[in-house]
């Protein structure tokens, strides 16, 4: 009897231990299911209540230039809280593919564009987006980073993905989600640097830019929480 006990006991801890780290990995895969979503509502809402304010050519990061208004709002529940969480997701990533095996660069990588725009929302830009001052061109570098960070990051995790066969048919949207996030971006470059065809449309390329590799994190977190 004494004997059942034990064992009764030591299934119960077993199914605890299981437990939680199923229960984390779900956690961190909702951040990032959720992330882009949160900043998505964020934006559209801190634009609606901007009077003038035209997502179509301006950038994001105006909703959180100095002095603007509910610029504080964009800056913490905008750039600090996507990026709080694609750091949470980053480690669901690594634990989730290959069961933690494999290279680490592409979880650092979504790691370091999320602490990225955490140092984006603390450090705004200039009014209006010109970035001439030293706050203004420490945010522009960080944004930069991030972006980065975040189109590189499906290239560095293709090897991984395809020696996991519950991952091998990520493959392809991965390099896909690199190669045309990298294009639009650097139309968006050469559109900043002067390059005025496209500059009443700017704000369209630096949303698309963005919201590429930001699906890719959507469909992978989604991934994640199936299979967790």
């Amino acid at each position: 009897m004494h004997h059942a006990k034990r064992q009764k006991s030591k299934v119960k801890k077993m199914s605890r231990s299981s437990t939680r780290p199923a229960s984390t990995q779900r956690l961190l895969a909702i951040c990032g299911i959720i992330a882009p979503i949160l900043y998505a509502i964020v934006v559209i809402i801190l634009g609606l209540l901007r009077p003038g304010y035209d997502h179509i050519a301006q950038s994001m990061s105006e909703l959180g230039g100095v002095g603007g208004q509910n610029a504080i709002v964009m800056n913490t529940a905008g750039f600090a809280l996507l990026g709080a969480l694609m750091i949470a997701f980053a480690f669901g990533l690594h634990r989730g593919i290959s069961e933690g095996n494999g290279s680490k660069i592409s979880p650092a990588l979504v790691a370091l564009s999320g602490a990225a725009l955490v140092m984006a929302g603390i450090f705004p830009c200039d009014p209006a987006g010109v970035d001439i001052s030293i706050l203004g061109i420490t945010h522009y570098v960080f944004v930069t980073i991030s972006a980065f960070a975040m189109i590189l990051a499906p290239l560095a995790l293709s090897p991984r993905l395809r020696r996991d066969r519950l991952w091998q048919s990520y493959v392809a949207y991965s390099l896909i989600t690199v190669v045309v996030a990298g294009a639009i971006s650097a139309l968006f470059i050469i559109t900043v640097y002067g390059f005025n065809v496209f500059e009443p449309w700017k704000g369209v390329l630096q949303r698309v830019s963005m919201v590429v590799p930001l699906l890719w994190m959507e469909v992978m977190a989604i991934r994640l929480l199936r299979l967790s």
